[in-house]
């Protein structure tokens, strides 16, 4: 056999047949973090969350996201998105000029952490609006969150 005529019998044992796996749908992107809108004329800025140990919990909890399309991260409640209302009336920052998203959210560094990095979500893009170590873009009392009043 010359070294241009491949042995058929070893050739067809790496041929691609049609399995039983079924089509998968178009890949859904995912979703991404974005700092071109961080301000920090409310909350604080990078450097201030390193000198209080919270941007590696930030770094993790992204990292963690990032894993997820938008609509899995806000299916899966990763990022909290805020429907009923447009800014909070009750923050107690200014709502920014140069964005009008539809929608806000946050994305907690620890699960039920007062600490947020607030936001909103558009085009599979997380924009970083504000980083809230002390959770004052929404006030709220934690500790009575999900507890019925009577």
């Amino acid at each position: 056999m010359s070294e241009n005529n491949y042995d058929t019998e070893w050739y067809k044992q790496y041929e691609n047949k049609p399995g039983k796996r079924k089509a998968k749908g178009p890949k859904q992107r995912k979703i991404s973090f974005s700092w071109e809108k961080h301000i920090v004329s409310f909350g604080q800025d990078i450097k201030e969350w390193e000198d209080y140990k919270l941007l590696r919990p930030l770094m993790e909890r992204l990292k963690q996201i990032s894993q997820y399309s938008a609509p899995d991260a806000l299916a899966q409640q990763l990022i909290k998105q805020y429907t009923k209302i447009g800014f909070p009336l009750c923050s107690n920052f200014d709502e920014p000029k140069h964005v009008k998203p539809s929608y806000w959210a946050v994305i907690h560094i620890k699960p039920n952490s007062k600490e947020v990095v607030a936001g909103y979500v558009e085009n599979d893009v997380y924009y970083i609006v504000f980083l809230d170590k002390e959770h004052d873009f929404w006030p709220t009392n934690i500790q009575e969150r999900g507890k019925t009043k009577r």
